[in-house]
């Protein structure tokens, strides 16, 4: 039986196919016992490093006067002298405001007048007294008597003083809280006066940084009412409390002279230094974060290790890292999808830095 040469042809063709399906089946089965190998992640490392690094802050606050002064009446009446306005400029002992001391006045002179009659009988005992005329205890009753009287022209002439309120510090008005006329029960507000010789600003602080400054620091203040200048300041008090809640400290910064232009409750900008110190850095992404705790990828005998640390400063793109890693240490700061504890990982800062220190092929 001879076959034609058309189905010949045929039958090669459905030979050869079935031989690249057998051929594309085996080679799918090798494919797949592969992919069933562990993947080796393809990562970035960097070092963990020892730096001196001074730790910089800008911190917002609002400029404040260095003393404000709310003054009151320490005696009732009539408000009749108020010449004062917000933005005059008052001196230590200048005259504020008056009240109607008429009545105040009146018992300043009875109060003289019963300590001059007191003074007249003592003497007039004391001169019957070698006569045996007085007693040892009408004399000492009548300096008693005049002791009293001293001590009550003392109490209002102190009254009568009430009645002209003088400014305690030397500064400005800054509010007016009264007018001539009104009638002031005792301790009623009438002015508030701000001494500026000098402004402060109070901004609070993290805890991690308060031990790294101390008081009369310099620091430099840029308020944003006056443009890009930068002025200096220094650091007066460091509060001794930290918030519990925040677990920041309060600082206040003093500004001395003032600026041209700079006023109470301005928007200020306070840059703070600290001094240079030692520090193990590490970048800030390679930290990272789960229910856990804070960790890092280690890199240990080509295999991503995760460890616990303890972060502290964070500057720019670099944290410091107080426990868990030490310095020189190799940290895994990227290729993190998918990343576990253990999985088999290849650095490819170590490849690029083999490549580098390969001999060139063209100087063999």
């Amino acid at each position: 039986m001879f076959l034609k040469p058309a189905n010949s042809q045929r039958i090669l063709s459905l030979a050869l196919l079935s031989l690249s399906v057998l051929l594309s089946s085996c080679s799918d089965s090798d494919t797949g016992k592969a992919k069933r190998s562990p993947p080796v992640q393809l990562v970035e490392t960097s070092l963990a490093t020892q730096q001196n690094i001074a730790i910089s802050r800008t911190l917002s606050g609002t400029l404040q006067a260095i003393r404000e002064v709310r003054i009151t009446n320490q005696t009732q009446g009539i408000l009749t002298e108020l010449a004062v306005h917000p933005g005059d400029k008052v001196e230590i002992g200048s005259t504020l405001a008056k009240l109607d001391d008429a009545l105040t006045a009146a018992e300043v002179k009875k109060a003289q007048a019963t300590l001059k009659q007191a003074e007249v009988d003592l003497r007039r005992l004391k001169n019957l007294a070698p006569r045996k005329l007085a007693s040892d205890s009408e004399i000492a009753s009548a300096m008693t008597q005049k002791e009293i009287a001293a001590a009550e022209l003392s109490l209002k002439q102190t009254e009568l003083s009430y009645t002209h309120i003088k400014s305690p510090i030397n500064g400005f008005v800054s509010e007016r809280f009264a007018e001539s006329g009104d009638v002031l029960s005792s301790y009623s507000p009438i002015l508030s006066l701000v001494d500026t010789s000098s402004l402060k600003a109070e901004i609070s602080l993290s805890e991690l940084l308060l031990p790294l400054i101390k008081e009369s620091d310099p620091v430099s203040i840029k308020i944003d009412a006056l443009g890009e200048q930068l002025f200096t300041g220094k650091i007066k008090r460091i509060y001794p409390t930290i918030d519990k809640t925040t677990r920041r400290g309060t600082i206040e910064i003093v500004i001395t002279p003032v600026p041209q232009g700079a006023r109470p409750g301005q928007l200020s900008r306070v840059s703070i230094k600290t001094q240079n110190k030692s520090r193990l850095m590490i970048p800030y992404d390679a930290v990272r974060h789960d229910k856990y705790g804070t960790f890092v990828f280690a890199l240990v005998n080509g295999q991503a290790e995760r460890v616990a640390v303890r972060t502290g400063i964070q500057q720019g793109e670099l944290i410091e890292v107080l426990e868990g890693i030490a310095a020189q240490q190799r940290i895994i700061s990227k290729g993190f999808f998918g990343l576990k504890n253990k999985m088999k990982v290849q650095d490819i800062n170590a490849k690029a830095l083999q490549t580098k220190h390969q001999p060139n092929a063209k100087n063999q």
